[in-house]
C-alpha cells in the first residue's frame, strides 16, 4: 500500500537544492521488484502538480482563513490539547510519578530534543498553522510551529514561564522559547539547534536584540507582550 507523504516534503523531492555536482553515471539497474514502483512515478507526480495547481489558486483565500493577529497568536499555545498532553506522557514516562521541582528539568531537555528531532523542518508553501495533532502525525512543522508547539509542551510541564518570542525583522520572522526554572533562564530554538541557558540579559543580548533596535513580542496561551 503507498504511503502519502505531506505535500510540502512532496514537493522538496520534485524541486531539489540547485549547486550540487553532477555524478557519474550509474549502472543500469536490471528489472526487478523496483520496475513496479517506477512505473508508478508518472501518476504521483501528476497527482502532485495538481495539488501544487489547487494550492497556488487557492493560497489567497487559505492565507485569509488562516490570518490571525499578533495577540490572536495566543490561541495556538494549546498545553491541554490532546495531542500535547500526550508527548508529554510520553516524555514524563520514566518518572514513577511527575514533580515538577524535581523532574522539570530533564524533561524540558526532552521537550527540546523532541521537537528538535522527531519534528522535522519543512518550510510551508504559504501561510498555514499546524495543529498539534497534525505535527505529531506528520512529524513536520515550520520554525514558528515547531516553538509553539514545544511552548505547549513546556506549559504542559507545569511551567507557567515558558513563551515564544518572535523577532521580526523585513522578510524574515524567527521563534525563539524562553522559560525560567530558579534563577536560571533559558533560550531555546529547536529548529535551529539552539539551547542555552545564564544570565537573561546577556542571552537576550546576544540571541535576540544583538544589540540593534527589533521588533521583538513574546506570548504564550495567557499573555501577549512587545518589548
Amino acid at each position: 500500500m503507498a504511503v502519502c507523504a505531506p505535500l510540502f516534503i512532496i514537493l522538496y523531492g520534485l524541486f531539489p537544492f540547485p549547486g550540487k555536482k553532477p555524478q557519474p553515471p550509474a549502472e543500469a539497474p536490471k528489472p526487478g521488484p523496483e520496475a513496479k514502483e517506477c512505473e508508478d512515478c508518472g501518476p504521483y507526480k501528476r497527482k502532485v502538480a495538481l495539488y501544487k495547481k489547487i494550492i497556488d489558486r487557492y493560497k489567497v483565500l487559505i492565507e485569509e482563513s488562516e490570518y490571525k493577529s499578533i495577540p490572536e497568536l495566543r490561541s495556538l499555545i494549546m498545553p491541554e490539547d490532546k495531542a500535547v498532553l500526550q508527548v508529554r506522557d510520553e516524555l514524563i514516562a520514566g518518572s514513577s510519578q511527575y514533580s515538577y521541582d524535581k523532574d522539570f528539568p530533564k524533561a524540558a531537555e526532552r521537550a527540546y530534543a523532541y521537537c528538535r528531532d522527531e519534528i522535522k523542518n519543512e518550510f510551508l508553501p504559504l501561510d498555514f498553522w499546524l495543529a498539534p495533532a497534525d505535527m505529531v502525525e506528520l512529524k513536520a512543522a515550520d520554525e514558528m510551529d515547531k516553538a509553539i508547539f514545544l511552548c505547549s509542551l513546556l506549559i504542559a510541564l507545569e511551567n507557567q514561564t515558558a513563551k515564544v518570542v518572535v523577532v521580526a525583522e523585513e522578510r524574515m520572522r524567527h521563534a525563539f522559547v524562553t522559560f525560567e526554572f530558579g534563577d536560571e533562564f533559558t533560550l531555546v530554538d529547536p529548529a535551529h539547534e539552539i539551547h542555552v541557558s545564564g544570565e537573561k540579559d546577556e542571552i537576550i543580548r546576544t540571541y535576540i536584540t544583538k544589540g540593534e533596535e527589533k521588533q521583538v513580542y513574546e506570548f504564550n496561551n495567557l499573555e501577549y507582550n512587545e518589548w
